[in-house]
C-alpha cells in the first residue's frame, strides 16, 4: 500500500473518530514529507476560464488535519494569467517544531501552518472555563480538548468532537458545511462555507454562513491568512489601504518605507528574514477593509475585500510568502445567524485596476 493510500485510509478512520466524539489527534500525512505529496490528496479544481483553484473538502480529510485553520476549503494553487498566488511556502512539515523552522533543505513548518493562499482561522471559545482536560470550541474544526495550560494555535489539540461535514461542488464552486450538535460542553454551530469563482471575471469570492445551535453564546474572531505567493521575498511588493498606514512594532526601514496609505518593500527579503507587524490607522467601516498588494514590477496583484469591519489588522512575512490578517469580529447568541464575505479580485500586466 502507498504512502498516499495509508494516509487516506488514516483519514476516514480518524473522520470516524471524530464524529464518534472520541478523542484523537490527526496524523498529519505531509509529516517530513515534500509539500509537493500534499496536491496528490482529493480536492476539486475549480475554473470560470479566467481563474482556477484547488480547492480541498474536509471530507473526505484532505491534507490539513490540524486545530489551527477552518476545514473547509483549503485552497491552493490560485492562478491567474501564469500566475499562481498560492503555491506551498514550506519545502516539508514536521510535528516536532514550533510554528516554523529551517533545516539544510529549507523551511520546515508546523503541521499547523500546512496551508496556502487563502485560508481562515477562528479564535477559540470557552478554553479558560474549560479546565484542564476539558473541552472548547474552534469553529471550523469542533471541539477540542484542553491539553495546554494557555491556548496555543501551534499545539494540535485532540479533537473530540468533529461534527459531520458535507461537500457539494459545481464547475466554479465548492460547499461544504458542518453540523456539530449535542455536544457536553453546550457549544453548538451549524457553519457553511462556500468558495466561487465569479462567471466572467477575475474574482474569488468566499461566503461563510454560521448559525449558533447551541446553548452557549459564540464570541469569537476570525481572519483569513492570505498565504500569498507575489513575489520573492517581497521584492517591489506594495501594500495600499484605504487610510494612512502605521506600523505598531518596529519594522526595518532598509526593508519597508510608509507613504500615507502605502507601504512598499524597498528590498525583497533573504535568507531567515522576517518582518511583520500590527497596522493602524483602520476605523469602525467594512470599507476600511479593503486592501491592494501589487507587485510593482510585474503588476500582478489582488484587491481583498471583506463585508465586516476591521478589529485587529497584522502583516506577516519571509522570504517564501506574506500575508495580511484582517481580524473581524464574530458574535452570536444562541439561535442567531451571521454571513460574511471575502472578495478576491485578481490582475496582471494590461488590466485596468
Amino acid at each position: 500500500m502507498t504512502r498516499i493510500s495509508i494516509a487516506l485510509l488514516l483519514a476516514s478512520t480518524t473522520l470516524a473518530l471524530a464524529q464518534g466524539n472520541a478523542p484523537f489527534i490527526p496524523p498529519n500525512p505531509a509529516d517530513t514529507s515534500p509539500a509537493s505529496a500534499l496536491d496528490k490528496f482529493p480536492a476539486k479544481k475549480i475554473d470560470n476560464g479566467l481563474v482556477s483553484a484547488k480547492v480541498y473538502p474536509p471530507e473526505p480529510f484532505g491534507f490539513y488535519r490540524a486545530t489551527r485553520f477552518d476545514h473547509a476549503g483549503m485552497i491552493t494553487h490560485i492562478t491567474y494569467k501564469g500566475q499562481d498566488y498560492g503555491r506551498y511556502w514550506f519545502i516539508k512539515t514536521s510535528p516536532g517544531v514550533k510554528n516554523f523552522t529551517y533545516d539544510a533543505d529549507g523551511l520546515v513548518a508546523h503541521n499547523n501552518n500546512a496551508a496556502a493562499g487563502p485560508v481562515e482561522e477562528y479564535g477559540e471559545n470557552g478554553f479558560d472555563a474549560a479546565g484542564p482536560g476539558g473541552r472548547f470550541l474552534k469553529i471550523g474544526v469542533g471541539i477540542l480538548k484542553r491539553d495546554t495550560d494557555k491556548y496555543d494555535r501551534f499545539h494540535t489539540y485532540p479533537i473530540l468532537n468533529g461534527g459531520a461535514w458535507t461537500t457539494t461542488t459545481t464547475k466554479i464552486s465548492v460547499r461544504s458545511t458542518q453540523v456539530l450538535k449535542g455536544d457536553p460542553s453546550g457549544y453548538g454551530y451549524t457553519y457553511t462555507k462556500t468558495v466561487r469563482l465569479v462567471p466572467g471575471k477575475p474574482q474569488m469570492v468566499i461566503e461563510d454562513k454560521l448559525t449558533n445551535t447551541g446553548k452557549k453564546p459564540i464570541d469569537t474572531t476570525v481572519y483569513n491568512h492570505h498565504f500569498m505567493t507575489l513575489s520573492p521575498g517581497e521584492e517591489a511588493v506594495e501594500l495600499q489601504a484605504p487610510f494612512k498606514l502605521t506600523n505598531a512594532w518596529p519594522m526595518p526601514a532598509d526593508v519597508v518605507k510608509f507613504d500615507g496609505g502605502r507601504m512598499t518593500y524597498i528590498r525583497g527579503l533573504t535568507g531567515q528574514e522576517q518582518v511583520a507587524s500590527d497596522l493602524t490607522g483602520f476605523g469602525p467601516s467594512p470599507s476600511d477593509n479593503d486592501f491592494r498588494i501589487t507587485n510593482t514590477k510585474t503588476g500582478y496583484g489582488v484587491r481583498l475585500r471583506a463585508s465586516l469591519p476591521v478589529s485587529r489588522l497584522l502583516w506577516w512575512s519571509i522570504p517564501a510568502t506574506m500575508g495580511i490578517e484582517p481580524y473581524m469580529n464574530i458574535k452570536l447568541t444562541p439561535g442567531e445567524t451571521k454571513s460574511w464575505s471575502h472578495t478576491l479580485d485578481y490582475y496582471g500586466p494590461g488590466d485596468r485596476t
